[in-house]
């Protein structure tokens, strides 16, 4: 194991206590989830991704507040949820609305998710026409609040890795055994099961991603990978299409992750002591739901993801034009030495990352996800030796990609070009910076409310 790896699995693996009650059980638990979902709606209100520039309309404002779930789970010196709070944004809600998250299964099912439907978005389609076959959870037709559910994009490998490890912990697996991904008719290689899980998830590397969806189909195991994160509470974690042949077909509308549910899925391999939460039918959901070897090797490659981008903006540290972010450092593999520029999965970044990793504060472990329509991050965060404490699971889903950016790189748009026009391209900024700034909003305010009860002031 590395030793970046290391110290962040020292932060983040804890001591299981089996016959611990969810703290969320507590009473102290709703009235520190309230003032936690009234800061983050304040956060998301003050990052105004309303402001948005859209590359599909020359540049201009976005047409609409975009879809934005954010859902933030405070957690205590054992790794047990002590807060949740979870966000929706959406024209629906232009000015942000709380889901109220019960304490007891740290879920909702006051929420109609609906699939992504980009014609809906984009206008081609009537807004509020979504029919039932549309609902990602049949029977919540008679919800208060609606929610069309954005695409996760590479986010969604987070899913997988949880399927492969499931099948190792159950002995018909091993990390060591060699897979040989053949995708029409063109031989891309035999690896352990471990050398594809690793670029998938640090160089969120496809074509790894594919082997490992076609490995699974291939032994009968993406069947059931809907049902075993339902069973979970995780109903909204949802896998459909993907293609027994090339392990691919990755669509939106057909591959489903909200907020809430993605960050119980990390809290779950975060390790926490105790029962985590309980699903609607009373059964206790537990670490143990994966091995302890397991979840130290999924923690330690999202320990080592690359792309430090999203909810944070050190990949990008220096542009005159980000914004700060969580505070974490790239993993010095990928960092050169001789100019701290940065190099993940053959792309090249060209930014000198060194002050903003001097300047970290924290771990962040995580993974995103990026395409034209659609951007994420989502993991978990605990502060370095010495820095001031915080220790949260954070998870952002948003139909954010890089089609959208802000005001000053409108210039970088290049219209005719339809393939590499977008600034991303040409600047290098993926996301739009308001996303960071909201992961510096929350990173803060962590800070504070950890700050504040360690002074006696919070329950």
């Amino acid at each position: 194991m590395r030793a970046s790896a290391q110290a962040a699995l020292c932060l983040l693996l804890l001591p299981l206590v089996a016959d611990a009650a969810p703290p969320s059980e507590d009473a102290g638990f709703r009235a520190s989830s309230r003032s936690l979902e009234s800061a983050l709606l304040q956060a998301v209100r003050a990052a105004d991704f309303g402001q948005v520039r859209d590359g599909r309309r020359g540049g201009a404002r976005v047409a609409h507040v975009p879809n934005v779930d954010v859902a933030v789970v405070e957690l205590d010196a054992e790794g047990r949820p002590r807060a949740a709070a979870n966000v929706l944004l959406s024209r629906d809600y232009p000015r942000g609305r709380v889901v109220p998250v019960d304490p007891r299964t740290l879920g909702t099912t006051v929420v109609r998710f609906t699939r992504w439907d980009i014609a809906r978005w984009d206008g081609e389609k009537g807004w509020a026409e979504a029919p039932p076959d549309e609902d990602i959870v049949p029977g919540r037709g008679g919800a208060p609040l609606r929610f069309m559910a954005p695409y996760p994009a590479s986010l969604f490998k987070l899913m997988v890795a949880f399927r492969v490890l499931r099948l190792v912990d159950a002995g018909t697996l091993s990390l060591d055994a060699p897979h040989r991904f053949l995708r029409d008719g063109v031989d891309t290689g035999e690896r352990p099961v471990r050398g594809w899980l690793e670029p998938m998830v640090v160089e969120s590397d496809n074509t790894s991603t594919e082997a490992l969806v076609k490995l699974l189909h291939e032994r009968g195991a993406m069947e059931g990978l809907n049902a075993e994160l339902a069973a979970l509470g995780l109903d909204t974690l949802q896998v459909h299409g993907t293609s027994q042949v090339t392990g691919r077909s990755w669509n939106p509308g057909q591959i489903h992750m909200t907020a809430l549910d993605t960050a119980r899925l990390l809290l779950l391999v975060a390790g926490g002591a105790g029962v985590l939460w309980r699903t609607p039918g009373g059964r206790e959901v537990t670490a143990a739901e994966l091995s302890e070897r397991s979840r130290t090797f999924l923690l330690e490659l999202l320990g080592e993801q690359g792309l430090k981008e999203g909810l944070t903006s050190t990949l990008v540290c220096g542009h005159p034009h980000a914004r700060p972010g969580i505070p974490a450092a790239v993993p010095a593999r990928w960092v050169r030495a001789e100019d701290g520029t940065v190099t993940v999965a053959g792309t090249a970044f060209g930014r000198d990352t060194r002050p903003c990793n001097a300047a970290a504060r924290v771990a962040f472990l995580h993974k995103t996800g990026l395409t034209e329509n659609y951007g994420s991050d989502a993991g978990l965060v605990r502060a370095l030796p010495g820095e001031a404490p915080r220790h949260y699971v954070i998870a952002f889903l948003s139909n954010l990609g890089y089609r959208y950016f802000d005001a000053p790189l409108v210039g970088a748009l290049r219209p005719g070009d339809t393939e590499e026009g977008f600034p991303a391209f040409s600047t290098g900024v993926s996301y739009t910076q308001r996303i960071a700034a909201l992961g510096r909003a929350v990173d803060e305010l962590m800070r504070r409310r950890a700050a504040t009860r360690s002074n006696g002031r919070m329950q």
